[in-house]
């Protein structure tokens, strides 16, 4: 059971990693195209932190189930994973439609180096 949920821990980094440069490229671009932020993008973000509150439990699992953990800053990233996209959007204004892509964007291109820092802890 342990190696099932290892591997899918690990399959859910690969797919982590992808979605963050999805929210980092489409959110600039989307803000240097000086566009608001679409509805798909948005679905986007929702599908991010779904993806990674899914690979923290993941990640609990495997820790409860007797896998140690090799540094204690692979749970800082996870944490931080889960939480910069909610901080991130205490950070748009419902004036400005244009800046919620840049905001996001620039959390996306944070939470890729979160992801690959926390490959290195794992």
């Amino acid at each position: 059971m342990i190696a099932f949920l290892f591997t899918v821990h690990r399959l859910l980094f690969f797919w982590g990693l992808l979605i963050t440069l999805v929210v980092a490229g489409w959110g600039l671009f989307t803000w240097l195209r000086k566009q608001p932020a679409s509805g798909g993008y948005r679905s986007i973000l929702v599908m991010c932190e779904l993806l990674f509150v899914l690979q923290a439990l993941v990640g609990l699992g495997l820790y409860v189930g007797g896998r140690p953990l090799h540094d204690t800053l692979h749970l800082l990233y996870g944490v931080l994973l889960i939480v910069t996209l909610p901080i991130a959007a205490s950070y748009t204004s419902s004036h400005d439609k244009r800046r919620e892509a840049l905001v996001f964007g620039l959390a996306g291109l944070f939470m890729t180096g979160l992801a690959i820092r926390a490959l290195t802890t794992a």
